[in-house]
């Protein structure tokens, strides 16, 4: 009974001001999963330059968490990063699956989902498989990365 009243309560009380509804909330999750295809698409054989620079901003600084290995990057210098990375790359193929999203608020939210990267490079054919979690922000441009755990 007491949870019943607890749930009236707060059922009638409205949303906050600001507050996301359940379809703003959905809607704004399934637009920021697509971000995983943009990964996917700056990490291939070739990387799309473009949409890096759109998702990591020259200035911004973002936080990259890999095991204990913790680092900040400006887009500048990932920019570089990748680049140089994939010099020696031949192909290379990254799936997301399981993909899920945290909403926040209007502007940001956390991702994560299972990856897997299979790439060829000048050493021979390699497979990487764990879980990638992302912070989003959006701003005037649209939504940026601001932080990689994978």
């Amino acid at each position: 009974m007491m949870s019943f009243l607890a749930s009236v309560t707060v059922g009638c009380g409205g949303a906050a001001p600001g507050a996301l509804t359940p379809v703003e909330r959905q809607a704004l999750g399934d637009t920021v999963l697509t971000l995983f295809d943009s990964v996917s698409a700056i990490h291939s054989g070739h990387p799309d330059t473009t949409l890096l620079r759109r998702l990591h901003p020259a200035g911004d600084t973002l936080l990259f968490v890999e095991g204990e290995l913790v680092e900040h990057f400006t887009g500048d210098s990932l920019y570089r990063r990748v680049l140089a990375l994939h010099v020696p790359v031949r192909t290379m193929d990254q799936q997301f699956t399981e993909r899920r999203a945290h909403v926040l608020s209007r502007t940001m939210a956390v991702l994560t989902a299972r990856e897997v990267v299979h790439w060829a490079d000048t050493s021979g054919a390699h497979e990487w498989r764990g879980v990638l979690t992302l912070v989003v922000e959006r701003g005037s441009l649209g939504w940026v990365i601001r932080a990689y755990r994978g």
